[in-house]
């Protein structure tokens, strides 16, 4: 197992996280969600900020950086023009 995911672990099996109301920042986005996940608030980094979300029972199976836009959604609208 990876050393990341045993560290990961341990942290989110500690009850001092599910009584505390704040997000854990992770930059790994590379990692699946896990089952036990369910429930907890987690910070994936974008590659700019932290973007929280809360794991839901379809996200798992998933890789954190899929659940997540790393790029800006611009819509292109029509310049007006003054007479």
């Amino acid at each position: 197992m990876h050393k990341k995911n045993i560290i990961l672990n341990k942290i989110l099996t500690r009850s001092f996280f599910l009584k505390n109301d704040f997000f854990l920042k992770i930059e790994d986005r590379n990692l699946f969600v896990k089952k036990e996940w369910v429930g907890f608030k987690l910070a994936v980094h974008n590659g700019k900020f932290f973007i929280p979300i809360v794991i839901k029972e379809s996200m798992v199976g998933k890789l954190l950086g899929s659940l997540i836009f790393s790029k800006k959604i611009l819509l292109k609208t029509k310049k007006k023009f003054r007479k």
